[in-house]
């Protein structure tokens, strides 16, 4: 539906029936077997608002409908059903076809008619009509009644869209009996072990336990439903319940064989639980080896060797902090703000004692790429480790650290500064020769594919910025 001045005329209550209508419309062309198009009066014109082409038959309009003024006699023939408030039909040639138009008003109880829905189909007078095509276009003029009697569209449903006719129809009367079975719904049947549907048969009387029909009677809406067979099929029953004159005279059931998309969701969700486990798995190591480097450190005299082993140990733990996160989501992006609050707690419990640390987090990352949630983690802790290392010098005992986040468009910018003695006026990211400032920049040039600038803060402490792209990166 496009949003045009004539749809902008309609009221809240009109425009929700216009939508619950485009939501069912794809399998009412299916039905009757027609292309159809919603046309609004748009002063003495109509425009048309919305299209829909039959997956049943050949199109006759393959061209897009939307935005079209209609000409003076079509627009003629819709304001005459609107006026008579009944569906009016009219054969009109387009040069070298002929095509049947019926226009069905379309009102909401109460109002008047807001619009008209267009049922275009070439008129063959020399073709026979099979049984199938028969069903389905009874079945529409069924809902086209429901319509001008104010029993379609339903009541908003839980399910975005109804499946197509392609996939199965299955017709029950008020008993709930059969009258007809398309050859897709026989084989959807099938698949639940029922092999003898015949017309008559209650789906009960076929082993087949479905309630959606009367769910749906009782809801006066539709009702979907799935089962599943002992063998591995899944089929889902949408079942639509049929009115005439406030009575409630069968229902339309589209059937849909989901097995093979159903197999597909297990195996993604195996998939999924497996990439959790590896992360798992990765995490708990990384923490052994954390462990052990601790270990090791306390055995060193060395306090040169021991920073060095320490520092191998927190980069360790930066490390499987991201893969605990990792294990508990497998999407394709990740929330960085929680992995950076993780990261901060780390810093807290990496200082030294008799000094205290105030980090304060502002703004928000957002979710990025997963591929880019390790190395920008690292490249996080690094900064804020070096903030630790050299941001007290020789007399300070407390540290606030400032960490600043902005999303600009497929960018991640992000600026990490403290109130500490700041880098040297003349440190250049290029050449910066300590080990974790040398860590970022390849972090961030090689894998991120960002920049980084040294600066000091106005009040000299030190400020590094960031500029990485987080969206779409194959690295």
């Amino acid at each position: 539906m496009t949003e045009l001045t004539a749809v902008g005329r309609l009221d809240q209550a009109e425009r929700t029936a216009l939508r619950e209508i485009l939501r069912f419309w794809g399998f009412l062309a299916d039905l009757a077997f027609s292309d159809l198009f919603i046309a609004l009066p748009d002063g003495d014109d109509f425009v048309v608002v919305a299209q829909v082409r039959p997956a049943t038959t050949q199109t006759i309009h393959p061209g897009d409908l939307i935005e079209t003024r209609l000409g003076p006699d079509e627009a003629r023939h819709l304001a005459e059903a609107m006026e008579a408030r009944v569906m009016a039909t009219v054969d009109r040639s387009d040069g070298t076809r002929l095509i049947r138009s019926a226009a069905l008003p379309l009102a909401i109880e109460g109002h008047l008619p807001y619009g008209v829905l267009v049922r275009e189909r070439l008129v063959e007078h020399y073709r026979t009509t099979g049984e199938l095509e028969a069903t389905y276009k009874a079945l529409y003029e069924r809902f086209s009644r429901m319509m001008v009697q104010g029993r379609f569209p339903y009541p908003q449903s839980d399910v975005e869209e109804a499946p197509r006719v392609g996939d199965g129809v299955l017709v029950l009367d008020r008993a709930g009996r059969i009258t007809f079975l398309s050859p897709n719904a026989t084989s959807a049947l099938h698949r639940l072990g029922a092999t003898e549907v015949t017309s008559g048969a209650a789906l009960a009387d076929v082993g087949i336990d479905v309630l959606a029909p009367a769910r749906a009677a009782a809801l006066g809406a539709p009702v979907l439903e799935e089962v599943e067979h002992a063998g591995g099929a899944t089929v889902t029953f949408y079942c639509l319940p049929l009115y005439d004159a406030g009575e409630l005279t069968g229902h339309l059931v589209l059937v849909r064989d989901v097995t093979d998309i159903r197999q597909r969701e297990r195996v993604i969700a195996s998939k999924d639980a497996t990439i959790r486990e590896v992360h798992h798995r990765v995490k708990n190591n990384l923490q052994t080896i954390s462990s052990l480097l601790r270990l090791q450190a306390r055995r060193l005299a060395d306090q040169e060797a021991v920073a060095a082993l320490a520092e191998a140990e927190r980069r360790i733990r930066s490390i499987a902090l991201v893969h605990e996160f990792l294990s508990r989501d497998v999407s394709e992006q990740v929330e960085v703000d929680e992995v950076l609050a993780a990261i901060g707690r780390l810093a807290e419990e990496s200082k030294l004692p008799g000094r205290t640390l105030e980090l304060a987090i502002e703004g928000s990352a957002g979710k990025v790429e997963a591929t880019c949630v390790t190395p920008l983690a690292i490249a996080l802790a690094e900064l804020i480790q070096n903030s630790l290392e050299h941001g007290y010098g020789t007399e300070r005992t407390h540290l606030r650290v400032e960490v600043a986040l902005e999303r600009h468009g497929p960018e991640l910018w992000v600026v990490v500064a403290d109130d500490g003695v700041g880098y040297p006026s003349d440190l250049d990211a290029r050449s910066a020769r300590s080990l974790g400032l040398a860590i970022v920049r390849d972090l961030v040039a090689s894998q991120l594919g960002g920049t980084i600038q040294l600066a000091r803060t106005p009040g000299g402490g030190a400020l590094t910025r960031l500029r990485v792209p987080v969206e779409r990166h194959e690295r």
